[in-house]
């Protein structure tokens, strides 16, 4: 029994089948972030194993070879510019079939006779050579006239066809099973043995062609997600943004894939409006779920044309879609509140108690100075300041985090002394927290919590645990960690802190921040927000509420 076979493994004790391949490190976003492609094939027979891996080699191949971004040629060389250039080669040596001539309906009278005539001169010509009675220089003699018309053309581009036929089947002979294959001479029904051709291979794309085989070249779905891919990958982004991005896009253009013809390999003109929406309605009944995947496979479709501008597919299937479901959604959304005092003093003692010294910080961050989770999570030992004559922490970019377009890079001092330390303590304990750590400064402060692929759902269930809804016949959906921004907000507003000086702090970019920002070059400085910090602390009774009836 062979087992050196390549991809195709066997368990030592019990010898099932499976399946085992590397994924090269610039193709794992197609396999969920995956540095190998594992499937079992549930099978101890070698047959059947042989069988299975026939089809899985069959399947990655497409997979990694579609004709996009994620099959590049060493020369740079994107397999659908490849079809392009073999295309213009052959029509400009006369060799692209649409050139050859044919009969049909359309040939003229006096076509049709020329050709027959040719074709006869050419068969006797050919008898008399093998007939020994004239020489093969009379024969070419003979032969010289028919050089100009339609049949020699024909013929000439049937023997360039075959001489490239025989060339692939020299190329992608395979030796190994060649010994003891019965030779066969003249028949071209009986080639040798074959490894699986090469598609990308320029040779192979040309004999498609000449051949008549349909060589896809106009945009597909697969086209589209690997531009998005390829480009999306440029963008600076969180570490663990990036990873969860990618691995959903890759998800849901597979799983939209479903609905069109030809799956992935789909042209886009091909896609109606009403295999996505029908589509969509099902396998997303949730209005935002729906909304949030919709814009995401929109962002893949628009990705072609974007960077393929002479290649527009020129329409936008996902457009009136969105639009309809937005409007649905409209109705649907549950619109996140702030909490109100009772519940944001509950958090406060609540949070103390947090088992987890990572979430506890971080829920603490959170509510001191209205950071999202992400910002407050994704702190660098280099961002905080203890030892400072006014200790504070900035918001900026670092290794693991990119601010968002929306987002101002800004710095918050810690009250760090006095009776109001004992109000809200995040000084006391983030330094204990600290001076258990040896940290350099580009460390985080919070590895467990602060990135990776499925922190951020980790994060806000944890935090979820220390948010009580408090309001009677209310909705308890809208109060979750995201509240504590809310609850930021009316705290600074029911301190009289002025409102571009409360969005500095928050890290909002809006007119008014972005001026506080710009007045000062680098921000505002930290002892003029050493005052501002301490009234929102001591504020006690915030916001609005409105009482249940």
């Amino acid at each position: 029994m062979l087992l050196n076979v390549p991809f195709l493994t066997c368990t030592k004790n019990k010898g099932w089948y499976g399946y085992r391949r590397r994924v090269p490190k610039h193709l794992r976003h197609l396999f969920q972030g995956k540095t190998e492609y594992i499937q079992a094939f549930n099978t101890k027979s070698h047959d059947i194993a042989l069988i299975e891996l026939a089809k899985t080699n069959e399947w990655f191949d497409k997979r990694v070879t579609s004709n996009g971004y994620t099959r590049k040629k060493k020369s740079g060389v994107l397999p659908r510019e490849q079809v392009k250039e073999i295309v213009t080669d052959l029509e400009n040596t006369g060799l692209h079939p649409d050139q050859q001539p044919e009969v049909n309906v359309h040939t003229s009278g006096s076509d049709l006779t020329d050709m027959t005539k040719d074709a006869l001169d050419a068969a006797i010509a050919k008898v008399k050579l093998d007939k020994g009675e004239i020489s093969q220089k009379e024969y070419h003699t003979l032969l010289e006239p028919l050089e100009s018309g339609k049949v020699w053309q024909l013929k000439s581009f049937q023997a360039q066809r075959e001489f490239l036929l025989d060339r692939l089947y020299m190329k992608y002979t395979n030796h190994d099973k060649l010994i003891g294959w019965p030779p066969i001479v003249g028949d071209d029904d009986f080639p040798p043995p074959q490894l699986k051709w090469d598609e990308s291979d320029p040779e192979v794309i040309k004999y498609r062609i000449m051949n008549g085989d349909p060589v896809n070249s106009a945009p597909t779905w697969q086209n589209a997600l690997d531009t998005y891919l390829h480009y999306n990958l440029q963008k600076r982004r969180n570490p663990e943004q990036t990873i969860k991005h990618q691995t959903a896009a890759v998800s849901m253009a597979n799983k939209l894939a479903a609905a069109f013809p030809k799956r992935m390999d789909t042209p886009l003109i091909e896609v109606e409006k009403f295999m996505i929406e029908d589509f969509c309605n099902v396998v997303w009944p949730n209005a935002a779920t729906r909304d949030r995947n919709l814009r995401t496979l929109a962002a893949i479709w628009r990705s072609w044309d974007v960077h393929n501008e002479k290649e527009k597919v020129g329409f936008d299937p996902f457009k009136s879609i969105i639009k309809l479901n937005a409007d649905k959604l409209a109705m649907d959304t549950i619109e996140r509140r702030a909490l109100t005092p009772a519940e944001f003093q509950n958090f406060n003692k609540s949070i103390l108690d947090e088992p987890k010294a990572e979430i506890k910080l971080i829920g603490m961050i959170m509510a001191y100075c209205g950071a999202p989770t992400g910002e407050a999570a994704g702190l660098t030992r280099g961002d905080i300041k203890l030892n400072a004559s006014t200790p504070y922490m900035v918001f900026r970019n670092n290794k693991v985090r990119v601010m968002g377009k929306d987002r101002l890079e800004r710095a918050v001092p810690f009250i760090h002394s006095g009776i109001k330390l004992q109000i809200y303590p995040l000084f006391t304990f983030l330094k204990q927290y600290l001076d258990q750590k040896d940290l350099e400064p580009d460390d985080l402060v919070f590895p467990e919590y602060g990135c990776g692929k499925h922190v951020s759902s980790s994060r806000t269930k944890l935090l979820s645990n220390h948010i009580s809804n408090m309001r009677s016949g209310y909705d308890s959906r809208q109060a979750v960690p995201y509240s504590l921004r809310h609850t930021f907000k009316d705290r600074y507003e029911a301190a009289g802190v002025p409102a571009q000086v409360g969005e500095y702090i928050m890290g909002h970019k809006t007119k008014q921040s972005s001026k506080v920002h710009s007045k000062y070059g680098t921000g505002m400085p930290i002892q003029m927000l050493v005052d501002y910090i301490t009234d929102i602390t001591e504020v006690q009774d915030h916001g609005f509420f409105e009482e249940y009836d």
